[in-house]
């Protein structure tokens, strides 16, 4: 009886001091628990975290992956409750910029056409044509037996056949040229500039003369550089200073 009761006496510490370490490691789980949960709240608390870190990345795009727009949208507007002023219109109506009926032609008068009157050029001589104006077109000449543009119209006469004006004008020059003969010039309206060639010894006008159209102005002679035909009048025409078809004038 004195063994057990030994024994038992001994044993007895040992089990009341492995309770008081499971009791103390306890507690200090439970003061490091607390420590930590104040430690955490107080961090938070100082240095509050911005959501707006985490809501999109630097490049616009969210957490998720998925772009967020660069425009914020916009929350909507709260209807006003009160109904909003209308300006009251005008009782009268806006006036026209045109009365009524302006736009309706007044019947008038109809205006009598007063169309221009055509120039008239008057043949020189004859309307018969022996050698047409060639413009850039050479021909061959009988006389100089080659090939060579003509600058005006040839018209049939016979020696000592009186020479016109084919219109009205002033006498410019008076010449003799060894291809073309005796040559009085008029300038005619319109920049027209005659040169009539081949004209006898005796001229009717001087330089200087204002002239009729239909007036005398010579008679037909030989032309040298087309001597070997026919007698005719050569007509050179040029208009502004260029060479044109004389024939177009009479057409």
């Amino acid at each position: 009886m004195s063994s057990l009761h030994f024994k038992s006496e001994n044993q007895s510490p040992k089990k009341s001091n492995k309770g008081f370490y499971v009791a103390l490691g306890v507690c200090l789980v439970a003061v490091g628990v607390a420590a930590w949960t104040t430690y955490d709240s107080v961090v938070k608390y100082a240095n509050p975290q911005d959501t707006s870190s985490y809501s999109t990345s630097p490049t616009g795009r969210t957490q998720s992956g998925v772009y967020a727009s660069s425009k914020p949208e916009e929350a909507p507007q709260p209807e006003s409750s009160q109904p909003q002023s209308v300006a009251p219109s005008s009782s009268k109506p806006a006036a026209s910029s045109q009365a009524p009926g302006n736009n309706i032609p007044k019947k008038e008068q109809p205006a009598k056409a007063t169309a221009a009157k055509p120039e008239s050029y008057v043949f020189p001589v004859g309307e018969t044509v022996t050698k047409n104006f060639s413009g850039d077109n050479p021909i061959y000449s009988d006389t100089m037996l080659d090939w060579r543009v003509h600058n005006g119209t040839d018209f049939v006469s016979k020696i000592g056949d009186p020479v016109k004006a084919i219109d009205a004008g002033k006498v410019t020059d008076l010449y003799a040229d060894g291809n073309l003969g005796n040559v009085v010039v008029i300038q005619h309206s319109n920049n027209i500039t005659a040169y009539y060639c081949g004209l006898g010894d005796t001229f009717l006008v001087k330089k200087g003369d204002s002239i009729d159209a239909g007036q005398k102005i010579g008679s037909i002679n030989v032309l040298p550089i087309e001597s070997v035909e026919k007698p005719h009048l050569h007509l050179e025409v040029k208009q502004s200073g260029k060479l044109i078809d004389p024939m177009s004038l009479f057409k």
